[in-house]
């Protein structure tokens, strides 16, 4: 658990300025994924995969023995994040609404069997994320390039001599 928070607190997620050959501008940003099933299989590991969730801003849904008694700290504190105690059948991600990821560090053959439930939906693929400290896999990915080379662009490069 330890290890899973001072990776999350030590990620940077941007925004980044990135550098474009003719001037452009190129900005990156890492908002939060959404809400992640952060199924363990042991409380301990759900619950590290429920702080990088958390710590990058996403919701998460905790499904360990023993995940609601653990998560009372965390909603006193106002965290989004839910609890049940059990564990999930593979099959029954087929039909889970509104994920966006799935944490399970678990052996390869129920690994998966989650994957092969996930691949099964509809819609938008659902991430599947096997490693137990991860921080960055609860993030997507923004790019946006402002193309300057109409107005101008990088008129230093224009001047340059070869």
């Amino acid at each position: 658990m330890r290890r899973a928070v001072n990776a999350a607190a030590a990620f940077d997620n941007g925004p980044f300025e990135l550098p474009g050959p003719t001037g452009e501008s190129n900005r990156l940003s890492m908002p939060p994924k959404g809400p992640v099933l952060c199924l363990g299989p042991k409380l301990d590991t759900a619950l590290a995969q429920a702080a990088q969730a958390l710590a990058a801003g996403c919701p998460a849904l905790i499904v360990a023995p023993g995940a609601e008694a653990a998560v009372v700290p965390l909603l006193r504190a106002g965290a989004p994040v839910s609890a049940l105690d059990g564990s999930v059948a593979p099959e029954a991600l087929a039909e889970v609404p509104g994920l966006v990821a799935v944490a399970a560090a678990g052996d390869s053959d129920w690994s998966r069997s989650l994957r092969r439930a996930l691949a099964s939906r509809d819609g938008r693929i659902v991430l599947l994320e096997t490693a137990l400290i991860c921080p960055g896999r609860f993030y997507a990915e923004r790019h946006i390039c402002i193309d300057t080379t109409a107005a101008g662009g990088n008129t230093s490069l224009l001047a340059a001599v070869a």
